[in-house]
């Protein structure tokens, strides 16, 4: 399955309007039920891998999310239609390659809306598109380390990206400033 992100266009939409229309309120029921199975089933040994922990309650200023499935939205040109919310205008990031099963409305901290389309891609489709890439005779072996991020079999090395060693004067500028604020206070919860 692929999950294609596109952002809405700014219009004044909250997430509580999604408590009168019933659906995502019932797939929210159906995660956490899910979500309290695994819990239980790692638990007593049922589930298999590793122990997954109990679910999280969603504080009011993370992300809120609302999921759509079945037949009870439409995907236009460049709107969608999301039932007792009306029509959409959205931007998208990737077209889609087919109908959607289903879409989730995410609303992040910073207050931004996105459309997050479940689509499901066929095998068949994916072979198709690999039959049309060129043959080519020529093959390389690459060879990830820490060192060298990357050397390639022909001799050629590619210098691992040091993000720490570029940003260590931003960093030191944050943890000042963080140091500075008191615990609890909105400013703490801003960084």
């Amino acid at each position: 399955m692929l999950s294609v992100k596109c952002s809405l266009k700014p219009k004044i939409l909250y997430l509580t309007l999604f408590g009168n229309c019933y659906k995502p309120l019932q797939q929210s029921l159906k995660d956490l039920d899910q979500a309290y199975k695994n819990f239980f089933n790692s638990c007593t040994g049922k589930r298999k891998g590793i122990k997954v922990k109990s679910p999280l309650f969603k504080r009011r200023k993370s992300r809120q999310t609302a999921r759509f499935v079945g037949a009870n939205y439409k995907v236009g040109q460049d709107k969608i239609y999301l039932p007792k919310v009306g029509k959409i205008r959205i931007v998208w990031s990737i077209p889609l390659t087919s109908k959607p099963s289903s879409v989730t409305i995410i609303r992040d901290s910073a207050g931004r809306y996105f459309a997050s389309f479940v689509v499901v891609t066929f095998r068949e489709m994916s072979l198709h598109c690999a039959q049309h890439l060129p043959k080519s005779e020529n093959s390389i072996g690459i060879d990830l380390g820490i060192s060298t991020f990357a050397t390639f079999s022909n001799g050629t090395k590619v210098e691992s990206p040091k993000p720490l060693k570029q940003n260590l004067k931003k960093l030191g500028k944050f943890q000042r400033k963080f140091a500075k604020t008191q615990p609890g206070s909105k400013p703490i919860r801003k960084t």
